[in-house]
């Protein structure tokens, strides 16, 4: 009992081992313990950490197959709204519209005749046209909930939605007028004539046939303007995704770009035409920042 008592300053404290138990476990060298314990806690987080990496390394390759495959349809539903527009256009809006610009030409020069021995000939089609339904709402789905499409797409498909809203609208009214024409219901002392050629009776000019005509045509070209930009837009975003697809899993997929048929090429309205929406361009400034990073760290 002396051995475990000793006066310190007259005091008695307990220098007893707390754990008497300890000294019969076999001798282990400390450091080697420690060590071994360092290594055990270490070996677990790098797999918690290599576990967790390849989760999310799986879960972004997956993110990224689904969005191609989102591009995939979404492409295809462009280049399907590009060709509703233009078989409306060629087969249609084209020889409409020119027979109505050539009339009036006509008539213009009729009445600058000096002389009129017969009355003006004049014929109006009645053919009415078809409102277009392209799958609008399922591209627009994609578009702006399935990928992450740049601000360029983003005002392409809002302008895109507006085009075939505006299109069919205007052929809703024209529609409305050929009716009219056929059913005598327009206003006393008009004649379809008088709407064809915005002639006036009673001091009151009606403008909305040509109006009609002159806005299926501006919209039709919206229309396939439009959804060419996206399209484009689309094409580079699964670019983006493709490579950094394959940077995760090492497949190549490819991804489809529209190709018009030197026939139609003429069908699509340059950039020109459409200079004040093409302001609002964006740059795609993703590859500058990219090389801009790498510049900085190859100096540092």
């Amino acid at each position: 009992m002396a051995d475990l008592w000793e006066p310190v300053n007259g005091v008695y404290i307990a220098t007893a081992p707390l754990l008497p138990w300890v000294a019969s476990l076999p001798s282990i060298d400390a450091v080697e313990w420690g060590s071994a314990l360092i290594s055990a806690g270490f070996g677990a987080g790098v797999g918690a950490w290599m576990a967790g990496r390849i989760s999310r390394s799986t879960k972004l390759r997956d993110e990224l197959l689904a969005e191609l495959r989102s591009i995939d349809v979404a492409i295809t539903l462009c280049a399907s709204v590009i060709d509703v527009a233009g078989a409306l256009k060629k087969q249609h809006v084209l020889g409409l519209l020119s027979k109505y610009e050539s009339d009036l030409a006509r008539f213009a020069q009729y009445k600058a005749a000096e002389k009129r021995a017969d009355p003006f000939p004049l014929s109006i089609d009645n053919l009415r046209l078809q409102t277009i339904a392209p799958p609008i709402v399922e591209l627009q789905g994609l578009v702006l909930k399935e990928m992450s499409v740049s601000p360029n797409g983003v005002k392409s498909m809002i302008a895109l939605a507006d085009a075939i809203g505006n299109l069919n609208g205007m052929i809703d009214a024209y529609n409305e007028l050929l009716g009219m024409f056929r059913n005598g219901g327009l206003p006393a002392g008009f004649s379809p004539e008088h709407y064809y050629l915005a002639l006036p009776v009673g001091g009151v000019t009606n403008n909305e046939y040509g109006s009609a005509v002159r806005g299926i045509a501006t919209y039709t070209d919206d229309v396939i303007f439009f959804a060419c930009k996206l399209a484009d837009c689309v094409t580079s975003q699964g670019v983006k995704v493709r490579d950094r697809y394959k940077e995760l899993s090492g497949e190549k997929r490819l991804i489809r770009r529209i190709d018009t048929l030197e026939e139609n090429t003429g069908l699509i309205p340059p950039d020109s035409a459409y200079e004040g929406w093409m302001r609002g361009w964006e740059e795609d400034l993703s590859g500058v920042d990219k090389k801009r990073w790498w510049w900085h760290r190859k100096q540092t």
